[in-house]
């Protein structure tokens, strides 16, 4: 069995930091295809930090296929 997640990876602009985030999963690759395409696919985003900072990201966003084991 497959799953068809959409997944976000944002990168730090003057860093180090690499967050990576499941949107949603899908069991269906036309609707995983679907709705990332009503989505971003790159975009910048701060994200905020337990710390209460946040951080200048560049973020990518697609559909990555999972096999789902018994």
């Amino acid at each position: 069995m497959k799953a068809f997640a959409i997944i976000s990876v944002a990168r730090q602009v003057d860093g180090e930091y690499v967050i990576v985030k499941v949107e949603k999963a899908f069991s269906s690759k036309e609707k995983a295809d679907q709705i990332s395409r009503d989505l971003a696919h790159r975009y910048h985003e701060e994200i905020p930090m337990p710390n209460g900072t946040s951080l200048s990201c560049v973020c990518e966003r697609g559909v990555f296929e999972i096999e789902i084991g018994e």
